[in-house]
């Protein structure tokens, strides 16, 4: 059994082999070649003041990987405000870390092939969803970018953007200066071909943008229907930045998939400091069931854009296991033929007791 850590996942595979890993998948998945096991969320009471637990699991199966794959997340979690905005935000209280792993089985023989933590395997396969959206909705002369975020997730779609389209502007927002000055000079160093700035509203983020992306941990709306100008394709990594009256203002929509809105909650009644999410996927009225998703996309089962100056969105409404399918194949491959990673005995995952 192959251990793996983030820093040798980083070493091994890019944006790129993630965009290539995903859409056979995504292909398969609507199908009906691959399975998913929807996201559950089991939440009780936490001894930290305004936090609550949370133990979060998701899995998928891709047999034509051959890969199993379970992703699970031990979190203690809490709801600051941030310019006057609740955020969702993970305390690192296991020794100033945090508890996220993925576990790989064989579906030949049930083995436990491979562990990981969770990381930038997740972080990478959140911008690459996000990245197959903007190829098939996005106009292909697209040139500026507007960035609302300025964290893990919101470089990873910056990554994703600039490896599907050739953009040459990029403008970013978030309400934290020293983070969006931190994140801006981090992102001219990895991409000096582009022109990145910084902007002091998330207004002026947009103004003249051909695709607008959200990377946000806000659990409120951070994409105005405002904004929405001919010929713009907006994205985001949660649900919560959106609401009914942005995707009612365009005219051509994707979510992730439509098996599952959002995850399954199960609140341990009594658990302060946490109440089931509603939002526009689950509001009276939503048309979530109505928009296609990104396995009919990539199958053109549903057409991408149609014309210059259609709006478009993709909201990425809900994780996938199976993305952990196809990601760690690939990272167990190339793994494989670098050795890299350390073997742990494989009977120490096994047992000679019929369960």
């Amino acid at each position: 059994m192959l251990v793996l850590s983030n820093e040798a996942i980083a070493g091994l595979i890019s944006m790129r082999d993630c965009l290539e890993a995903l859409e056979p998948m995504y292909r398969d998945l609507a199908a009906g070649r691959a399975l998913l096991s929807p996201r559950v969320d089991n939440i009780s009471p936490s001894a930290h003041p305004g936090a609550y637990y949370a133990f979060k699991h998701m899995g998928g199966t891709w047999p034509a990987r051959g890969i199993q794959a379970l992703r699970i997340n031990s979190d203690v979690l809490t709801h600051p405000l941030v310019d006057g905005k609740p955020r969702r935000v993970k305390a690192p209280l296991a020794g100033g870390r945090w508890v996220g792993l993925v576990l790989l089985f064989s579906t030949e023989t049930g083995a436990l092939l491979a562990m990981f933590p969770d990381g930038v395997a997740q972080r990478l396969r959140v911008g690459a969803t996000n990245g197959i959206a903007l190829k098939h909705l996005a106009r292909e002369d697209a040139k500026t970018l507007a960035l609302v975020g300025s964290g893990w997730q919101a470089g990873a779609q910056l990554m994703a953007a600039l490896a599907v389209r050739p953009f040459t502007r990029v403008q970013v927002y978030s309400p934290r200066a020293q983070r969006r000055d931190a994140f801006i000079a981090e992102a001219r160093a990895a991409h000096p071909q582009v022109q990145i700035v910084a902007a002091d509203s998330a207004e002026r983020c947009v103004q003249g943008a051909d695709v607008i992306m959200a990377a946000t941990s806000s659990l409120v709306r951070v994409i105005e229907p405002a904004w929405l100008e001919p010929g713009v394709h907006v994205s985001c990594i949660k649900a919560q930045e959106v609401d009914q009256a942005v995707l009612d203002g365009c005219e051509r929509v994707f979510v992730h998939a439509r098996q599952q809105a959002k995850q399954i909650d199960h609140i341990l009644p009594g658990t302060p400091n946490v109440s089931a999410e509603h939002g526009w996927w689950n509001a009276p009225g939503n048309r979530f069931d109505t928009y296609p998703d990104v396995g009919m996309l990539v199958t053109g089962t549903a057409p991408g854009r149609q014309r210059a100056g259609e709006i478009t969105a993709f909201v990425n409404s809900v994780g996938l296991g199976l993305q952990f399918a196809a990601v760690g194949a690939l990272i167990l491959d190339k793994a494989r033929a670098a050795g890299v990673g350390e073997q742990l005995p494989d009977d120490w995952f096994s047992e000679d007791v019929h369960p």
